[in-house]
This record gives structure tokens, sequence and C-alpha cells, in this order.
């Protein structure tokens, strides 16, 4: 089980806005809004080269990354590669005893 805890109307109401300005204005404003400034400048740098590089694909990907840093201290890539294991994958097996 997990502690999963809904946050507050508050503080989803600042992650809507970090998430929009990421993704709409720069990448990078939600870590320059935490006052992580340089993290900001280097997404907001990273951003503006995906764009002219790749276009605006690129550029939402870097703003989601940038989010995703803002709100769960965890790359974007690392959000999609977790998962919980079930419970039988992480129990030990049982050993039966042998006749001999």
């Amino acid at each position: 089980m997990s502690n999963h805890q809904t946050p507050s109307a508050g503080s989803q109401v600042v992650n809507a806005v970090k998430f929009l300005a990421d993704i709409s204005l720069l990448p990078g404003s939600s870590q320059i809004v935490e006052g992580r400034v340089g993290s900001g400048v280097v997404y907001g740098a990273a951003g503006l080269a995906a764009k002219v590089i790749g276009g605006p694909l690129l550029w939402l990907g870097v703003g989601l990354d940038s989010y995703s840093m803002s709100v769960s201290g965890k790359h974007l890539w690392e959000l999609l590669g977790t998962s919980e294991k079930p419970l039988e994958a992480t129990a030990e097996p049982v050993q039966t005893p042998s006749k001999y």
C-alpha cells in the first residue's frame, strides 16, 4: 500500500499554473517559480533549442520533463518507467522439503 495523499486545492492550482507555464510560456518556468533558477534557465535553453531542432513536440517534451521535476523530483522517463510490483513477484519462493 502507498501513502498517497490528495494535494490541497491551493497546491493543485499552483501545479496547474506551473504546468501551463512550462508547456506554453517556456520550459523551466516551474523551476524558476520554486527558486531553482539555474535549473529553470537550463530547461528554458533546452526548450528553445528543442523548438528550433525538433519543433513543438520536443518543446512539449522538455516542458513536461520540467514540470515532472518540479512536482515529483523525478524526470519524466523515471516516472513512466516505474510501476509497483505485484506482491507475488516480490515474495520469496517457498521451498518444499525434499524426500531424500
